[in-house]
């Protein structure tokens, strides 16, 4: 075979490979991964998501013929950025997560690298056991992602770091070969001879320089090759090859524990208390911060958190440290004198011992939100990682911390430390200055001082998160020359052609090259539609919320549905993200015109869940908006969109129209004409359409609602007439003016068509939005200047109304009717416990029950726990969905493509609990009612299992009467 024919086959064989292992190289995916949880940015090749190890094996064979480099990642967690590359990226958090095998006996677990942490705490946990290792992003971190970063958590203390767990290790070469390294050595024996003479040759600069606490993490672990060699694979982050087995140890759950906080006058205070409190039995000791509270409360939704912290007063922390100790123990009485007894050890401000799981899981939330918290401090100033995770020998840690902070304030940082006190881990987040060549200089500068420091405090530059990009090209701080030409030897001894994540660890990178937020980010930023109120206006700095911690890729929450289905990377809140910072660039991206950026919003469903739960409140319905804006600044944009965001106007003026909306809730109704009329409209035909109601709530208002005149002193408000309530089904809103009557409250409909601008908002019409907003602010103006409070039926309006509206306009009218406004269940909660009380209204005597689907957008912004009280109060047994957004998410399900991931996401849970609600109701002969309070949740309720749901007024209509 001639050279030309040779390299024709290769390229044939290569193509063929291509095709079956499914690479996705399109410009979308690979923006997802230009980042990690880190600062920097990467944009890499192509993305191979395998099933098997011959997927694999197949991607290495690719990425040796193009030249690529190769990176493996997890859950994408790393703050260090370890998990991004310019080659080949092996994603094995998608479909590479199976769990091999468990051996309750000898407590072990044969895992795929893919298994995410709480998938292997939960499958084992019947054995009445768990993996020790558990950092803050456990719901999301990947097995195969913790060992490579040798990460450890809060239960440290008690079981250790990876590396201590890890039991055996199955690596892939550049080659395609696999080997196993376990606690006697190498199965290859070239290797193994290898590494065997590089432990003997090299034992005394080892046995000096690494395993002198156990947070030293920094470098590789060339202390555990003479007494178990797998365990010398943790913290190698991706160097060394890709993993596709692991064995890991288990360990045994307490079987009670109770949960000691102690609050300290300042954080030093708590870094010097908590190595005495290394005892046995006390499985956590970790520390927070003072300043962390009020990041916290800056949160959407969280002004009042901690208010179960000891040290804390009503207007916030007056503690400037805590430390978490959690004691485990056979019985509850024996945890919790334990834990009580750790409050004698040390002096304390302030303590509190919990050993119920609720009250402990609440306090837990704080402590495990931290990371994502401090990105944002308490004034709204961004903070960051890369000095994230530097570790002490926690004698040493006071002192750190104090030599820390002045080094901080030196370079006029800002951070909140919190983190693994009692193993002198630290993670902080700080203040640096990325929008500038002069900032990005001060922070080189301050990284290594930083090293310098920790090294002098005898520590190291990682404590649980490798070096990564973020802090190796720092390790000759630490280490000697010496050491890290061992470090290179045993690099080389797996990977002799350097193709596993290069510039990790060995060779490595400058600390400021390749950073996602440098300068030149903001390259193609338009003015901003939205006016960014909490990131100063900034649409930069709102895509920059999003800081990478991952927590959209739970799988547990209400965030992120989509993610929750697809389990795809791209249509996660943080890769929706890194497509919007790519966006901004306009360098991979066609800017704010490209399709790549479209498609990925696409299944966004505006649930508004990661405004909530995101530990940075990341926004990504408004930057949704903000993006669809611009993209269709002067073109023509979809019918759904049309249709959709006009539609308040349209069925306003259909019902103008003598006996036509009969005629169009026919015509949407009919099997045959329906698709036909669904696919002309440009929406989804494989769903119904929805009902119009044949009478519209003004005339029913004009006919028969409105009252005669109200006695003298009976308080009047104004009920929204939002779209849904007004026209497609105005059976809440006729069913809460018969309850505020009840409850003596008169009730009026403004005089003009209002509308608070969602359904254009959510299609991306911003301007259009705005507009209809502040004219229907002008209109409500007369009654908010009687000092009326506008009463929101429809959730979605209501948040609207509440929230979104003062992100859109700085109209004083608009700030006054935002004010103004609360929701249904807010408003009449206190009435009718007031009225219970004095006896104005009786309960209907039947029994019921309630399954309730929250509004995701009232989940998220608003507050449903009103609406539970109120149904506690009239003895009604509830429920709720847990899972958030119902699927259909208003005008996003009927667009084209979504039908079939609508349905996937009721069948999560809404659609199987409505069915067992009504069986259980049938079999049992009681009464249950489906109640949601949102008209797309009705919708989706019927269209789903044929029950029909129902908005919280109705229910309260058929139990709440006048009293006798």
């Amino acid at each position: 075979m001639c050279c030309g024919d040779h390299d024709r086959a290769e390229t044939q064989s290569t193509a063929a490979l291509h095709a079956r292992t499914r690479l996705r190289t399109d410009m979308g995916t690979r923006a997802a991964y230009t980042s990690d949880a880190s600062i920097f940015r990467r944009v890499p090749a192509a993305i191979l998501e395998p099933r098997t190890v011959q997927d694999i094996r197949d991607g290495l064979a690719i990425a040796r013929a193009k030249g690529w480099s190769v990176v493996g990642r997890g859950g994408g967690t790393s703050v260090a950025g370890n998990a991004i590359g310019e080659g080949l990226i092996i994603d094995t958090s998608r479909h590479f997560h199976r769990i091999l095998d468990i051996d309750p006996e000898a407590r072990t677990a044969t895992v795929e690298p893919g298994v995410v942490c709480d998938q292997l705490r939960e499958a084992v946990a019947e054995y009445g056991l768990t993996y020790g290792p558990d950092p803050s992003t456990h719901s999301r971190c990947t097995i195969g992602g913790m060992v490579a970063n040798n990460a450890c958590g809060s239960h440290s203390v008690a079981w250790g770091t990876a590396a201590e767990n890890l039991l055996e290790v199955t690596l892939m070469l550049a080659d395609g070969r696999e080997v196993t390294i376990g606690d006697k050595g190498c199965d290859d024996p070239e290797i193994d001879a290898a590494l065997r003479a590089l432990a003997e040759e090299n034992a005394e600069i080892i046995e000096a320089e690494l395993g002198r606490f156990p947070r030293q993490v920094s470098g590789y672990g060339l202390h555990y090759l003479r007494t178990h060699p797998a365990r010398a694979l943790a913290g190698t982050e991706g160097t060394v090859g890709i993993m596709t087995r692991l064995k890991v140890s288990l360990v045994p759950v307490p079987r009670a524990t109770a949960l000691a906080v102690l609050a300290f006058d300042t954080v030093f205070d708590a870094a010097a208390a908590a190595p005495q409190l290394r005892l046995p039995g006390v499985t956590t000791i970790e520390g927070m911060g003072g300043d962390l509270l009020a990041a916290l409360r800056s949160k959407n939704g969280q002004d009042r958190a901690g208010e179960n912290l000891p040290g804390v007063g009503p207007e916030g922390a007056e503690a400037g440290g805590w430390l978490f100790c959690e004691v485990g123990a056979e019985t509850a009485e024996e945890a919790w004198r334990q834990a009580a007894a750790l409050v004698e050890k040390v002096p304390v401000m302030d303590s509190v011992v919990v050993d119920d799981a609720p009250a402990m899981r609440a306090l837990w939330h704080i402590r495990e939100s931290a990371a994502g918290i401090v990105t944002r401090l308490p004034d709204g100033g961004e903070a960051w990682p890369n000095w994230e995770d530097s570790a002490v020998p926690p004698e040493n840690l006071a002192d750190y911390l104090r030599d820390l902070y002045a080094l901080m304030a030196k370079h006029e940082y800002e951070g909140i430390p919190f983190g693994h006190f009692g193993e002198g881990c630290v993670h902080v987040r700080i203040s640096f200055d990325f929008a500038s060549e002069a900032g990005i200089e001060r922070f080189r500068t301050f990284m290594v001082e930083a090293a310098q420091l920790v090294s002098r405090h005898g520590g190291s530059l990682s404590g649980e998160h490798g070096d990564g990009r973020a802090r190796s090209a720092l390790l000759s701080e630490m280490y000697s020359p010496e050491m890290r030409r061992l470090f290179e030897r045993f690099s080389l001894i797996f990977d002799p052609d350097r193709i596993f994540n290069p510039g990790v660890l060995v060779w490595a990178e400058p600390v400021t090259q390749g950073l996602r937020m440098d300068p030149g980010q903001a390259a193609h930023v338009p003015e901003p539609r939205h006016l960014f109120p909490t990131d100063e206006g900034s649409l930069r700095r709102a895509i920059n919320r999003c800081v990478g911690v991952g927590a959209c890729r739970s799988m547990s929450g209400a965030m992120c549905p989509s993610f929750q289905i697809t389990h795809d990377e791209v249509h996660s809140t943080r890769g929706r993200a890194r497509i919007l910072s790519e966006v901004m660039r306009g360098e991979t991206l066609d800017g704010f015109s490209s399709t790549e950026a479209r498609e990925a919003l696409d299944l966004c469903l505006s649930c508004r869940a990661c405004a909530h739960e995101c530990p940075v409140n990341v926004d990504m319905a408004s930057l949704k908006a903000e993006f669809l804006s611009h993209h269709y600044q002067g073109k023509l944009r979809p019918r759904a969109h049309y249709l959709m965001g006009l539609l308040p106007f349209s069925m306003a003026i259909l019902h103008r129209i003598p006996g036509a909306p009969r005629v169009v809730d026919a015509l949407m109704r009919s099997q045959r004409l329906a698709p036909i009329i669904a696919r002309v409209s440009g929406l989804d035909h494989r769903r119904p359409l929805i009902r119009v109601s044949p009478v519209s709530l003004r005339r029913w208002w004009r006919r028969d609602g409105r009252s005669a005149e109200a006695a003298e002193g009976t308080r009047r408000v104004v009920l929204w007439p939002d779209s849904f309530s007004a026209s497609l089904d105005t059976r809440p809103a006729q069913a809460a003016v018969s309850v505020l009557r009840t409850l003596g409250v008169d009730p009026v409909l403004p005089s003009e068509f209002v509308c608070c601008g969602l359904t254009l908002h959510s299609t991306g019409q911003v301007d259009g939005a705005r507009a209809i907003l502040e004219r229907s602010a002008r209109v409500m103006a007369p009654y908010l200047d009687e000092g009326l409070q506008v009463i929101g039926l429809e959730p979605s309006c209501t948040v609207m109304l509440r929230k979104e509206a003062t992100g859109l306009s700085t109209s004083p009218e608009v700030a006054r009717l935002a004010k103004a406004t609360t929701s249904f269940g807010e408003f009449i909660a206190p009435l009718v416990e007031e009225a219970l009380q004095r006896g104005e209204v009786a309960v209907a005597k039947e029994h019921v029950a309630a399954l309730t689907q929250v509004h995701c957008h009232e989940r998220s912004l608003g507050d449903p726990s009103a609406s539970r009280r109120l149904l506690e109060a009239l003895g009604v047994e509830e429920s709720q969905i847990e899972t958030g957004c119902c699927g259909l998410a208003g005008n996003w399900g009927f667009e084209p493509g979504h039908a079939e991931l609508s349905r996937q996401l009721g069948e999560r849970e809404l659609f199987p609990r409505v069915r067992a609600a009504r069986e259980s109701a049938e079999r049992e002969g009681t009464r249950v009612e489906i109640i949601a309070d949102g008209f797309s949740c009705r919708t989706q309720v019927e269209q789903g299992t044929g029950e029909r749901a129902r908005h919280i007024a109705e229910v309260l209509d058929t139990i709440l009467r006048p009293a006798p």
